[in-house]
């Protein structure tokens, strides 16, 4: 059967079932945004009018409005799960539109997320995988309903597959195997945690380092010929410093490979993965797996009030489920009207001042009342300010995902402030996790070209 899907489940409270970029009506419609399908005259949000200011992005939504409609034609029993999933990607792409002051910034970020798009949905069509990709698809279908990880969980659903461990070498001189010239370099090379790859039986390894506050990966591979170690080229899929991901060697249904697993965000995990041929990596081949995700409250706190602040978690969450659907300025804007214009007014003012949350030179606020998340629990200057009404006060609301500095992670941080004696002070707080779900749809892709950091 061409492509993958599983039934969709009822979805839970909290879940996205609809998608707000472009209007009600075209949201129902036609899940994209077409560049010839919507008058620029009348664009309204931020996103219409940056893919209208844009001739390549509003080129390639056509295009893409194309190759989605061909899929739902390929793919009729599985309209459902490609709607949904679409609407996953658009907010995807609201989020990226909107994070930066012109779309001259975003643009070729924007760009490589169509392409990648409409390689997904093409890849629906192909009827044969490619390895080591083919033998994971029977098992596909039988992956946790929530929570999944990959390639671990395809054992799991009963894959032959075994991963190679990542023992740590304190000293190069604890290296198991004679070294030729490349790999003592890499040794040499081992930042403050590297070490080696154990699996049984290969006939492959590396040397592997990962430093920085990016935990970026060097890698120099070799096989191995009785006690020596001897450097081979590097898998196209282990790029130039590859940040933020997982790497790996397994062994899969017969074949030994060199991976990456791309796990940064709740709707969708890359596998990207080299078969050895024996003599060296042939070309990667990367395989997305496409997901739905559920909402969470995962803690609630108002000011003056022990425990969960329930009547405030419920608030939270549909505004979280609101701008989780599209996250770009002015979505919240009118959400919770009507509201109290001049005390919303002052309250933005006061926190943009001296000592306010929003200080404009200030460090971004952390999410109040709520002690101890356990979790990335920071705002970024980039957070959306709404206003929003609580047990009938107007309050400044604050969303964005959680931060530590320049990381973030996909859970939704909802917090308001009210004016107290001319100051901003903290009067409610939800931290809403955002958790991965049901896989909707796979399909093996083109492997895209190598990062480099």
């Amino acid at each position: 059967m061409p492509g993958f899907a599983i039934p969709q489940a009822k979805k839970e409270n909290g879940v996205r079932k609809s998608k707000a970029g472009f209007g009600l009506v075209l949201a129902l419609v036609a899940p994209w945004a077409h560049g010839a399908g919507f008058d620029c005259a009348k664009a309204g949000t931020g996103v219409e009018k940056a893919i209208c200011a844009s001739p390549k992005v509003s080129a390639l939504d056509g295009q893409l409005g194309d190759v989605f409609r061909a899929a739902l034609k390929n793919h009729p029993g599985q309209a459902e799960l490609l709607k949904l999933d679409q609407r996953h990607w658009l907010a995807e792409r609201d989020a990226t539109l909107s994070a930066y002051p012109s779309v001259k910034e975003a643009e070729s970020g924007v760009l490589a997320l169509y392409k990648a798009r409409m390689n997904f949905l093409r890849g629906l069509d192909d009827t044969t995988w490619p390895k080591p990709f083919d033998a994971l698809r029977p098992a596909l279908a039988k992956l946790p309903t929530s929570g999944v990880k990959i390639p671990a969980d395809f054992a799991k659903a009963g894959v032959d597959i075994t991963l190679s461990e990542d023992v740590p070498l304190e000293k190069a001189d604890a290296f198991p195997w004679q070294a030729d010239a490349n790999v003592r370099d890499g040794l040499k090379d081992l930042e403050s945690y590297g070490g080696y790859r154990k699996l049984a039986g290969s006939p492959i390894s590396s040397v592997w380092s990962l430093g920085g506050t990016a935990h970026c990966w060097t890698e120099v591979p070799f096989r191995i010929e009785g006690k020596k170690a001897i450097a081979v080229d590097s898998p196209t899929v282990w790029g130039d410093g590859d940040c933020m991901t997982d790497h790996g060697i397994a062994h899969i249904a017969g074949q030994y490979v060199a991976y990456v697993v791309g796990d940064g965000r709740a709707d969708e995990v890359t596998l990207d993965a080299a078969v050895w041929n024996g003599k060296a990596f042939d070309p990667g081949k990367q395989l997305v797996m496409r997901f739905d995700h559920v909402l969470t409250i995962d803690g609630s706190a108002c000011a003056g009030s022990k425990g969960a602040c329930d009547d405030f978690a419920k608030l939270a969450m549909s505004a979280a489920t609101r701008y989780d659907r599209s996250p770009q300025k002015g979505v919240l804007d009118t959400a919770f009207a009507p509201y109290d214009k001049a005390a919303y007014a002052a309250l933005v003012k006061a926190a943009r001042g001296p000592g306010g949350p929003l200080e404009k030179d200030g460090q971004p606020p952390e999410l109040p009342l709520l002690e101890d998340t356990g979790k990335m629990a920071g705002f970024s200057s980039d957070a959306e300010v709404f206003p929003l009404v609580f047990r009938g006060e107007t309050l400044l609301g604050l969303i964005d995902h959680g931060h530590v500095g320049w990381r973030e992670n996909n859970d939704w941080l909802v917090a308001a402030w009210r004016l107290k004696n001319g100051k901003p002070e903290a009067a409610a707080a939800a931290y809403i996790s955002v958790n991965r779900d049901k896989l909707l749809l796979a399909a093996p892709v083109p492997e895209p070209p190598a990062e480099t950091h």
